[in-house]
């Protein structure tokens, strides 16, 4: 059963990384469900079989989470944010 979480979570990962790239071209209905797909892919991949694939979807699934939730959040509070 931890194998299948291991390949499900690269295989979500896959899929999230082409709607992040979409939205990457301009397409922004696209960044909600990378997002998604990319902290269920993370979650799936804490429960994964020590394998290179968990390896992958922890670190490609973590990030886009960083990429797509932190970042835009730290810039918008501590560097767009008139006093």
């Amino acid at each position: 059963m931890k194998k299948v979480f291991s390949i499900g979570s690269f295989t979500i990962f896959l899929i999230g990384l082409v709607f992040y790239f979409l939205t990457l071209l301009g397409n922004d209905t696209f960044l909600l469900p990378a997002v998604i797909m990319a902290g269920i892919g993370f979650v799936a991949a804490l429960f994964g079989e020590k394998t290179i694939y968990r390896k992958i979807g922890l670190f490609g699934n973590g990030l886009i989470l960083v990429i797509g939730i932190l970042l835009p959040f730290v810039v918008t509070t501590f560097f767009w944010n008139k006093p």
